[in-house]
């Protein structure tokens, strides 16, 4: 049975860098990696989520349930974006500055914010699945009351599941590894199965269902090139091919980005890793979950003509009233 560190323990892994002092401060290249991904996973989410959930709400092509699907997803990512600010202040800085309190809650919201953003594609891949698979009756099925129903309480489930799984009794503490101060997890218990097993059955569910959606498009071209009478099927070919080539980037980047996090949490639950290597697997994998965020935005906005040409009307807009606000 696993013992808790006292206090005293905590503070003398703190204080102790001297059998540490043997490997150095400098980064490693594959350290100097993780942090460049890191940037390039962040910033572009800090500057595209918030210009799409504004573009989303000039659109009027797409339907006002599928808009609220999206910009769950949108805002979730957004969220885990401004989260992970402090955690790249920290990677930089080459230790942990901001306290034992923010070290606990570090993991609450990391493990928060990633739920969300799988909870929120979950949610779209369904709203897509029925949209595709009952056409006549989504609009029934799927009402803006509903959608926002069922958006509110993914969200809630989500803040009380994370909240009583990991900070109730948090397994955070702050060690120096490597002349490093690390906020880490200081064991893995039956929750990183929970967690393994629920992200596997949603990622599962996601696969599955695009793969129905996948059949469904290809029956529906072959249908239409049947009722073509030019004969070559070029018309229902188009089609499939749209939608093939869009479900192959939906499945391969969630396949890039969330797969790693899988297999990270069933190594880590075994306990093979020493801390410091831990530590950089974790934020590899992090900085890829954190790529699915503009990744989303490529997929799921900058695709979509109507929500290109909204984009660049907001643009627009803003770049003829910031001209006339300085030049009057």
């Amino acid at each position: 049975m696993e013992t808790t560190p006292s206090a005293a323990e905590i503070n003398t892994s703190l204080n102790s860098t001297t059998e540490e002092s043997e490997f150095g401060t400098a980064s490693t290249p594959f350290e100097i990696f993780v942090k460049t991904l890191m940037v390039l996973a962040i910033f572009p989410n800090l500057l595209l989520n918030p210009l799409m959930l504004f573009t989303l709400r000039r659109v009027t092509s797409i339907q006002p349930t599928t808009k609220i699907f999206m910009a769950s997803l949108t805002l979730s990512d957004l969220c885990n974006s401004f989260w992970w600010i402090l955690n790249l202040i920290a990677v930089f800085a080459g230790t942990w500055f901001m306290g034992e309190f923010l070290c606990a809650a570090n993991l609450v919201m990391i493990l928060l914010f990633n739920a969300l953003s799988i909870g929120a594609l979950l949610l779209l891949t369904v709203d897509r699945y029925i949209a595709i698979s009952r056409p006549l009756r989504y609009p029934s099925i799927m009402t803006v009351l509903k959608s926002k129903i069922i958006v509110c309480s993914a969200w809630a489930t989500i803040i009380v599941s994370a909240i009583i799984i990991y900070g109730i009794d948090n397994t955070t503490i702050l060690v120096i590894v490597h002349n490093k101060k690390m906020c880490v997890a200081k064991t893995y218990d039956w929750r990183a199965y929970l967690i393994l097993v629920l992200l596997g059955l949603q990622l599962l569910t996601i696969f599955t269902l695009y793969g129905r959606i996948a059949l469904i498009a290809r029956n529906q071209a072959r249908r239409i090139a049947a009722e073509n009478q030019a004969g070559n099927g070029q018309g229902g070919q188009r089609i499939n091919t749209r939608s093939t080539t869009t479900i192959i980037i939906i499945t391969g980047t969630v396949i890039i980005t969330w797969i790693p996090t899988l297999i990270r949490f069933a190594m880590a639950s075994q306990n093979q890793w020493e801390p410091y290597d831990g530590f950089l697997a974790y934020m590899f994998t992090q900085a890829l979950l954190l790529s699915n965020g503009w990744m989303n935005v490529v997929i799921y906005y900058l695709r979509n003509r109507d929500l290109r040409q909204s984009l660049c009307g907001m643009l627009s807009d803003w770049r003829k009233s910031l001209s006339q606000r300085l030049w009057g």
